[in-house]
């Protein structure tokens, strides 16, 4: 019989020794160097204590094997918990909570879902790293590997390095968003002073008149500056026939609902997100605009029926309760992500402009279309909703150019403001994968906003787009329509997008949704999940 050799030999002495009788982790090795992996390229942040805590209970000697059994059945649930905690997917109450949406997608958009989460690519760095850790733990002890590389993360980690009460440069457009240029001295502090200051803002016209012009607001669910990016559609020429291009504007949520109901209370300030569904009569934009005499019709694409849209435009956006223009008017054009039909949209805005009313008050027109919400199928196109995305966008914007013409060609008095809702998430990125919206990104909230007069008295004005690269928000669209109010510009006044598209407020880069923050501080986007503490949002710096 073949004597093992001298390596061999001394190995299994050293072994034996008391020092090394406890237990090693075996293949939870594996699990802790995966998540070394993770966290040093900022994937997730890892609560060391807790890894530690996890790691003493499993190396803890136990005489019994019954009790080894069920130390692993009770740890591999607790181990897979804390990935997910530590991960920046949203808590586990909150799918609890949205159950109800979910359950109403269609199995094609959950298989597609699926196939985003388990990609080929991750799955084949998994099986490699598995083979070269086989390997390896012939020779090593990677029990000992595993505890250094979590150690490691107290200094090496990217988050370790990050100071984020550096106050020596205010966010851009702050020192203006915070009268006074009060400095703050961290985030939660910037935070309050920002709330604080937003409370006050109050925007209405002191016009007399009754305007002569109606105003049709183009609310696009899922487009983005970064999703414009992606599709090669940023030079549309859309944005270069528009009076006013609001190049810095940040919609503040990436969800449809809240987003909404921000551009219907345009006419106040940024409020934290439970605010959007307390009373606030003065903050309502159909509100404050019916006292000038303008009438508020809520036109849809789809039936508003999902996470109960059409009711919370009308309970806390102060909107009719149901569409002004019929949609059986307008053909199917795809099959929503719920199996809900979605309308084409030209028809729809069509109708809304050719439509005469019997009356001369002026209208308030509010158009919310989910033609580029993530998930839907166009009927005939061999592909995900991703890759149909840019048909679909495509489509979109050659309508909102030929609605243009069509308003110019009619002479009628309409001042048209698109305004997307959030992006799509086309591409994602370290914190959620292509097409979630859990957390407000800056590659969601950063949206185009346009403005457009038309009306016999400017249709002959040929003017370049007016960009504003200030950081703008909400508040900014109930402002440039005081703009037009005050100039009268169909009543003996002059209009000029120039002024209006100076007096625009600055808005500090602030976006949230439920338990979910993120904002430019420092010059750099951080975000703050529940209650934890902030952290550099990973891959979003500027």
């Amino acid at each position: 019989m073949k004597q093992p050799n001298y390596y061999i030999r001394h190995r299994e002495q050293i072994l034996n020794r008391d020092v090394f009788s406890w237990p090693g982790l075996g293949g939870w090795s594996f699990y802790f160097l995966v998540k070394f992996g993770l966290a040093y390229f900022d994937f997730v942040q890892v609560d060391l204590l807790y890894n530690f805590t996890l790691i003493a209970v499993l190396v803890l000697p136990l005489r019994y094997a019954w009790l080894q059994v069920a130390r692993q059945v009770i740890a591999i649930p607790v181990g897979i918990s804390l990935l997910y905690y530590e991960s920046y997917l949203p808590p586990f109450n909150r799918l609890l909570a949205q159950w109800e949406q979910i359950s109403a997608f269609s199995w094609q958009y959950i298989l597609e879902l699926t196939g985003r989460i388990v990609q080929f690519e991750y799955i084949a760095v998994l099986i490699v790293s598995w083979i070269i850790y086989l390997y390896m733990a012939r020779t090593l002890r990677m029990t000992m590997i595993a505890i250094l590389g979590l150690f490691s993360l107290f200094w090496f980690s990217p988050a370790a390095q990050q100071d984020l009460n550096i106050v020596d440069n205010l966010p851009a457009g702050a020192a203006d968003a915070l009268p006074g240029a009060r400095r703050p001295s961290s985030p939660d502090e910037f935070l309050t002073q920002f709330y604080e200051d937003q409370a006050k803002i109050l925007f209405d016209a002191t016009v007399q008149l009754t305007p002569d012009f109606d105003i049709l607001v183009v609310n696009i669910c899922s487009l983005s500056w970064d999703d414009l990016a992606v599709a090669g559609l940023d030079q549309h020429p859309l944005f270069s026939r528009s009076d006013i291009v609001l190049d810095n504007f940040n919609s503040a949520t990436s969800y449809s609902g809240p987003a909404a109901l921000r551009l219907l209370r345009a006419q106040c300030g940024h409020p934290p997100h439970d605010d959007l569904f307390e009373p606030a009569p003065e903050c309502l934009l159909a509100q404050q605009l019916a006292e000038h005499g303008f009438r508020s019709e809520l036109l849809m694409n789809h039936t508003g029926e999902f996470d109960n849209f059409r009711q919370q435009l009308h309970q806390h956006g102060g909107l009719p309760p149901a569409n002004d223009i019929p949609l059986g008017n307008a053909p199917v054009a795809m099959t929503g992500f719920d199996e809900q039909p979605i309308y084409a949209d030209y028809p729809i805005l069509s109708s809304w402009v050719s439509t005469q009313t019997n009356s001369q008050q002026p209208r308030l027109g509010f158009y919310n279309t989910t033609s580029l919400h993530d998930g839907n199928r166009v009927p005939g196109f061999q592909g995900n909703s991703l890759e149909s995305f840019r048909f679909r966008a495509q489509q979109l914007l050659d309508d909102l150019l030929q609605l243009q013409a069509d308003i110019r060609a009619s002479n009628r008095n309409v001042l048209l403001i698109i305004v997307p809702e959030h992006g799509a998430a086309l591409r994602g990125d370290k914190l959620q994968l292509p097409g979630l919206r859990e957390i407000p990104s800056p590659a969601l909230t950063h949206v185009p906003v346009l403005i457009s007069l038309f009306g016999e008295a400017v249709n002959n004005q040929r003017i370049p787009p007016q960009r504003v690269a200030r950081t703008t928000g909400p508040s900014a669209v109930a402002a440039a329509i005081v703009g037009v109010l005050e100039q009268q510009p169909f009543q003996g006044g002059e209009y000029d997008p120039a002024a209006i598209a100076d007096s625009l407020p600055v808005t500090a880069w602030v976006a949230e949704n439920k338990d979910v923050k993120v904002m430019d501080y420092n010059d750099q986007y951080i975000l703050k999940l529940n209650n934890q503490a902030w952290i550099r949002y990973p891959g979003a710096n500027k």
